[in-house]
């Protein structure tokens, strides 16, 4: 099985320091600017109030990312790298474990619902603003880096699912396909769960999902 390589994807920078303090500087500004949506909104939001939540100028800001629009954008794109840092994660922890095939088959697709149930049960009100407003994105210039980013996830996950598909482990089917059967049921729960319309934890439940998503995609 190929390896991952999955720190030198640019969606696995959490992974490592930092390059600059410019970078760490972004990264700050993104955390504190989710605070500020989560509470006022996005369309509440002022480029003031950004300034005042980060501690930086409104120059400074729009040097940085651009427009009130252009930090939102850029607060989902931040959180999806988050969740597919986390996601690689898990499958190169896998990739390293001597298992039987037809295990790590099934332990691939139950990882992957893990990290789906755990970042959102982590990062609930990241969570959310993702949920919410992927159209910022795909409306403003964030989307082409959003694809991009989206792109490089699917490919790594095409190279880790090829060799079981070939063993006839996993069914051949599309890799969005794999993104709805994985991620469709416990993000439709944790839309319902974040927004109190559903008391049991997502974390409840994580078994319960991950079966779901192995017995789906399971061959045969």
């Amino acid at each position: 099985m190929r390896s991952l390589s999955y720190l030198e994807d640019r969606m696995t920078t959490q992974q490592v320091k930092p390059h600059s303090k410019t970078e760490a500087k972004k990264r700050q500004i993104i955390e504190k600017s989710l605070v500020c949506f989560v509470e006022h909104g996005v369309s509440g939001t002022t480029i003031e109030m950004l300034r005042d939540a980060t501690g930086t100028s409104v120059g400074s800001l729009y040097h940085h990312f651009g427009n009130k629009e252009a930090i939102a954008s850029a607060v989902f794109i931040e959180g999806m790298k988050d969740f597919g840092t986390l996601a690689l994660t898990y499958l190169s922890d896998l990739e390293s474990k001597e298992l039987p095939l037809l295990e790590k088959a099934e332990q691939a697709i139950k990882v992957m619902v893990y990290a789906n149930v755990d970042w959102i049960s982590k990062n609930p009100d990241w969570a959310r603003f993702v949920f919410q407003h992927r159209r910022i994105v795909s409306q403003g210039k964030g989307g082409d880096v959003l694809k991009n980013d989206t792109t490089s996830f699917y490919r790594k996950l095409i190279e880790f699912k090829a060799p079981l598909v070939e063993a006839g482990l996993l069914k051949d089917l599309p890799i969005e396909l794999y993104g709805s059967f994985i991620s469709g049921p416990v993000h439709d729960y944790a839309r319902h769960y974040l927004a109190g319309r559903n008391a049991v934890p997502l974390t409840e439940f994580r078994e319960v999902f991950a079966n779901g998503a192995w017995d789906a995609l399971r061959a045969g």
